[in-house]
């Protein structure tokens, strides 16, 4: 569930257990969640370049490449979230 993209707080919150969550199961080799948490991150995230050029360095190659793989269903679902709350507006 993501967090209501108007409130600063909450993406910050939602964007810092995201990173954690998806740490702690990559460690576990559960990699396939661990991006999961990951992209949510970096679909909340204000500097999402930034944020990938840290977790190339971080990630192996093939956790990286999983990552990228993720990466345009989580953008399309906060694109589609962002039309939601600007529909809600009016």
């Amino acid at each position: 569930q993501l967090p209501d993209l108007k409130d600063a707080e909450a993406v910050q919150k939602f964007f810092l257990e995201e990173i954690q969550l998806g740490e702690e199961l990559l460690a576990q080799g559960e990699y396939e969640k661990g991006v999961d948490h990951l992209t949510n991150a970096i679909a909340v995230c204000g500097q999402p370049q930034q944020l990938l050029q840290v977790l190339q360095q971080t990630l192996p190659p093939p956790v990286f490449q999983m990552l990228l793989t993720k990466l345009p269903t989580i953008s399309q679902r906060i694109v589609s979230a962002q039309c939601l709350a600007e529909d809600d507006v009016e």
